[in-house]
């Protein structure tokens, strides 16, 4: 239809305002989020859309747009500073993107290795103060409003997670590799522990608001993929050292789960997987995380799930 870019085929009118530019807009960004997000588990499949272009901006205040209200959007370059406020869909965009790009690091295997984990590293820290700014942002909104921000740092969560498991493994080591290989191991052991415990966090700030009361229809379905990558990382951790504690925050990581799933079905399928993991590594395998990869193997469907 023309609407990733400007100086492409438009099939549709051109814009007369600027709400209907705005409208565009906000329906592309809708389609680099779905189609990002359904294919963060499944490695190795090309995505539907292309990357957004370097001049393409985010959308506009939520609020404003509520209103009909025109205000100025910086490009996607500009808006990851963190002097620059964001609305929540802004952000949810910004997160999204940056997953993507994991994604296509990833399944890439032409990229020089000097290039790879130089390029990891920069994607560990871009999404890493991204992830760092959004609980600040957070603190100020309001809730009953709309869109909040829990959608957006749930996708950092997942975007690292992945970024993580791959590079976490020693046995997946390149030999003769540049120093950036074990610079970005060590990140990434470290890392899968504390994005771990800060979507356990996030998890329990999201019980509680349903406990007293929230809406639970307004539960984003893209918390539900962190929780699972979480829960996956907690039984490893629980198989590896046998320590109590992470049996606990592992029980916890289903609870959440359940609770999900009275939304979103896909959180009761993630929970089967997460049983089905643990049974895996308990039956010898060396490492249950390969279990993941099995699933990610199949053609189970996520948008097939989430209704």
């Amino acid at each position: 239809m023309g609407l990733h870019a400007r100086d492409v085929p438009q099939m549709l009118p051109r814009c007369t305002t600027w709400t209907e530019q705005e409208e565009r807009r906000r329906v592309w960004w809708g389609v680099l989020i779905l189609d990002r997000i359904s294919n963060i588990g499944h490695r190795g499949k090309p995505f539907a859309s292309a990357e957004p272009s370097s001049d393409m901006h985010l959308p506009t205040d939520d609020t404003a747009w509520d209103r009909g209200q025109m205000l100025a959007t910086a490009p996607l370059s500009l808006s990851a500073s963190q002097t620059i406020r964001a609305s929540s869909f802004a952000r949810a965009c910004q997160s999204v993107h940056l997953a993507g790009k994991v994604c296509r690091h990833i399944d890439d295997k032409t990229i020089p290795l000097d290039y790879r984990f130089e390029e990891a590293l920069q994607l560990h820290k871009t999404l890493k103060a991204l992830a760092a700014l959004l609980p600040t942002e957070a603190e100020g909104e309001d809730p009953t409003a709309g869109p909040t921000i829990c959608s957006s740092l749930a996708t950092c969560y997942s975007a690292l997670l992945t970024l993580y498991d791959a590079y976490g493994c020693s046995e997946r080591s390149v030999p003769d590799a540049p120093e950036s290989q074990l610079v970005m191991q060590k990140e990434s052991i470290q890392g899968i522990a504390e994005v771990c415990e800060s979507v356990l966090l996030l998890g329990r700030k999201i019980g509680q608001r349903i406990e007293l009361g929230e809406d639970l229809g307004r539960l984003s379905p893209l918390t539900v993929e962190c929780m699972y990558e979480a829960g996956a990382s907690y039984a490893w951790y629980l198989r590896e050292t046998s320590n109590p504690q992470y049996g606990e925050k592992l029980a916890e990581v289903k609870e959440l789960l359940r609770l999900f799933e009275r939304r979103w079905r896909v959180a009761g399928q993630y929970l089967l997987y997460i049983d089905e993991f643990w049974q895996y590594g308990c039956m010898g395998n060396p490492d249950p995380r390969d279990y993941i990869r099995i699933i990610e193997a199949t053609e189970y469907q996520l948008v097939s799930a989430i209704r």
